[in-house]
């Protein structure tokens, strides 16, 4: 989802059922190659690489209990706080209730959960170039632990898109990002609590 369409006029009522997030994971292991063949299938960059930062808010762990999610999230210029829904996967498709909503400031919607009971547990960063192409939007995240592409938007086009981008649906991936690093901690007693850069790989972000 594009951090504008998230921004809506509070004068507009919204539809009380949640969206839908349907998108898929892969590991990345040759950013040219996808570049080259996004550029083949047609796609538009939307934004370049840009820097991310998301804090994970629970309440004594009862979302996490769940499988559900709450999420502030800072993309270059845009703010945006998220719920997510317990996760259902399909032929490695994963698919969840979300509701979504540009804020002010970052700072103070973590502020605003802090004092509603929802502590941070979880930071992580990532770098994050968006595309589009045939309604659906494939992201590129570089990440401290890797690089991984994403695909979102309705489920048989995300399988053509896929197929176009020369991967099978038995490479995605199940993990959260989250549960991606908490994996990559156990063989690496160097890493951080938080999936976050050092200091001078943040330089100018």
């Amino acid at each position: 989802m594009r951090p504008e369409d998230t921004q809506s006029s509070i004068l507009i009522p919204q539809s009380s059922a949640m969206a839908q997030e349907i998108e898929v994971k892969f590991p990345l292991s040759d950013r040219n190659e996808l570049t080259r063949k996004l550029h083949e299938i047609g796609a538009t960059r939307l934004y370049p690489e840009t820097f991310e930062d998301n804090i994970v808010l629970d309440r004594r762990g009862e979302l996490r209990t769940r499988g559900a999610l709450l999420r502030v999230r800072k993309f270059g210029r845009y703010s945006l706080a998220t719920f997510k829904g317990p996760m259902s996967i399909e032929g490695g498709i994963k698919s969840r209730e979300e509701v979504q909503t540009g804020v002010e400031s970052f700072e103070l919607a973590i502020q605003l959960f802090d004092s509603l009971g929802y502590k941070p547990v979880f930071r992580y960063q990532k770098y994050r170039e968006v595309w589009r192409v045939r309604d659906v939007e494939v992201v590129i995240d570089r990440t401290p632990i890797g690089n991984y592409f994403e695909i979102e938007g309705p489920m048989e086009i995300i399988r053509s898109v896929a197929t176009d981008l020369g991967m099978n649906m038995d490479q995605a991936l199940r993990l959260s990002y989250a549960d991606l690093y908490r994996q990559h901690r156990r063989t690496r007693a160097d890493l951080p609590e938080n999936m976050v850069f050092a200091p001078e790989e943040l330089a100018g972000a």
